[in-house]
C-alpha cells in the first residue's frame, strides 16, 4: 500500500510542478501577446523556445513515460481518456512546431498575421490546460484500476530515478516581467 501511495504522491507532485511552470509560461505568453498587439518589442525567438522547451519537458514526465504505458497495459477503462490525451498531445506538438513559422509570417506581414499568431498562442495555452486537467483525471483513474504489483514497479522506477537524480530538469523558470 505504501508503494501505491508513494507513486501517487510522486505523480501529484510532478503535476503541481508542471502546473506551476505552466502558469509562469502562460503569464509570459499573455505578456507577449499584449506586447505584440501594442507594437512593443517581443523577443520572439525566446518566446518560441520557451514554449518548445515546456512541450519537450511535458512529454518527458513520469506521467507520459511510465504511467500512461502501464495504464494501457492494465485496463481498457482508460482508453477513451488516453486517446483524448494522445490527440491533445499530437495537436500540441503540431501547434508548437507551427509557431515559429507563424511568428516569422507575423513579423513580415504585419497586423493581420499578428492576430493569427496571438490566437495560436492562446490555443497553445488552452491545449496545455486541457491536457493537465485530463491527466489529473487519469491519476485518479489509475489509482483505482492499476494493480498493486504494477504500482510497485512504478514506485521502484520512481525511487531509482530519484536516487540517481537522472530526471530531466524542469524548464528554466519564467520571469513574469518578460
Amino acid at each position: 500500500m505504501l508503494t501505491v501511495t508513494y507513486s501517487i504522491v510522486a505523480l501529484e507532485l510532478e503535476q503541481k510542478k508542471v502546473r506551476w511552470t505552466f502558469s509562469s509560461l502562460q503569464k509570459y505568453i499573455r505578456n507577449s501577446i499584449r506586447n505584440f498587439r501594442s507594437a512593443d518589442g517581443v523577443d520572439s525567438e525566446q518566446l518560441v523556445n520557451r514554449i518548445s522547451q515546456f512541450e519537450q519537458y511535458y512529454q518527458q514526465r513520469r506521467m507520459a513515460v511510465f504511467l500512461i504505458p502501464v495504464l494501457r497495459q492494465c485496463t481498457h477503462e482508460a482508453d477513451a481518456l488516453l486517446d483524448e490525451l494522445e490527440k491533445l498531445n499530437a495537436a500540441s506538438v503540431t501547434l508548437v512546431k507551427s509557431l515559429r513559422q507563424r511568428l516569422q509570417l507575423a513579423l513580415t506581414k504585419g497586423a493581420a498575421m499578428i492576430e493569427e499568431l496571438c490566437a495560436s498562442l492562446e490555443q497553445c495555452c488552452l491545449n496545455f490546460c486541457q491536457r493537465l486537467r485530463r491527466e489529473e483525471e487519469l491519476v485518479k483513474l489509475a489509482e483505482r484500476v492499476i494493480p498493486t504489483e504494477a504500482w510497485f514497479g512504478l514506485a521502484t522506477i520512481f525511487l531509482s530515478e530519484h536516487a540517481s537524480k537522472s530526471r530531466t530538469p524542469m524548464p528554466v523558470m519564467f520571469d513574469d516581467e518578460d
